[in-house]
């Protein structure tokens, strides 16, 4: 027996700040990463070191261990890596091409795609501490299992969505992205949570996908520009949301379902040994 449960029966003091996170992990991690990372601009690491900081307070090393080691899960198979750095770039593709038959006019001349600087731009996402790929440890590595344990996958991949997509509100509201792009995270994460779990919930490709669409979006969503723009989001978002209807209903009743997710540790104790199915 560990945790809260545990403290009380043995009549230890549990101190407040930890018995607050282990009766509201998900609220406290939250709250947690709005103090450290709105101050700073959004700092996106500061995401994953709230992550770190609520399980340390949660039971210490037995949830931060299996926390971490998320990020190590890497054989799961070549397809997941060719999904989540290729994914990406065929549904922003798809986005664009939608956005210039409702209209919009690729302000672009020349080659659409310098694949020099696209490169440029993923291994920033990849290398650069502050780019949003580093935000993946907090979001599909500490908020979503805990929630696919208490609702539907549908359920738990849009309430993850929601806290993803309210986090960039100070962005939202200085005009640097515009509110499209809200409606967009919040169905974008569908198509995270069906990756994530077929990949052992690895954090590994979260957040190679998380870079592979920040990265190819710093290219797409400046082939238009003013309203063009803005459109795009929109555009993005609608494709996200046929291919997210498409997966689910590959498996309705799994997405709609009871928590189906065994304890996170679980997950990760069988981490590398096969490879995941489809």
């Amino acid at each position: 027996m560990s945790g809260l449960a545990q403290d009380v029966r043995q009549g230890g003091r549990v101190p407040l700040v930890s018995g607050w996170a282990r009766r509201w992990p998900i609220t406290t991690f939250y709250l947690l990463t709005l103090a450290i990372t709105w101050p700073l601009g959004l700092l996106p690491p500061g995401v994953s070191i709230a992550a770190i900081a609520v399980a340390t307070l949660i039971d210490g090393r037995r949830e931060v261990g299996p926390l971490l080691r998320r990020v190590t899960v890497w054989r799961v198979g070549v397809r997941w890596y060719v999904v989540a750095l290729l994914g990406p770039i065929v549904l922003l593709a798809a986005a664009a091409s939608v956005n210039v038959m409702a209209g919009a006019r690729v302000a672009t001349e020349g080659s659409l795609v310098d694949w020099l600087e696209l490169g440029r731009l993923f291994g920033v996402q990849v290398v650069g501490v502050l780019a949003g790929a580093w935000e993946e440890l907090g979001w599909r590595g500490f908020a979503l299992p805990r929630l696919l344990k208490r609702v539907s996958p549908l359920a738990a991949s849009l309430g993850v969505g929601a806290l993803w997509a309210a986090w960039h509100i100070p962005l939202f509201m200085s005009g640097e992205l515009p509110w499209a792009d809200a409606v967009a995270l919040v169905v974008l994460s569908i198509l995270f949570t069906a990756v994530f779990v077929r990949t052992k919930q690895s954090v590994l490709i979260a957040f190679l996908m998380h870079a592979a669409f920040n990265g190819f979006a710093g290219v797409a969503v400046f082939w238009f520009e003013g309203a063009d723009r803005v459109q795009m989001y929109w555009s993005m978002t609608a494709v996200t949301a046929v291919v997210a209807v498409a997966v689910i209903s590959t498996q309705p009743r799994w997405w709609l379902s009871e928590p189906q997710v065994a304890h996170e540790s679980k997950a990760v104790e069988t981490a590398g040994t096969k490879g995941v199915g489809a």
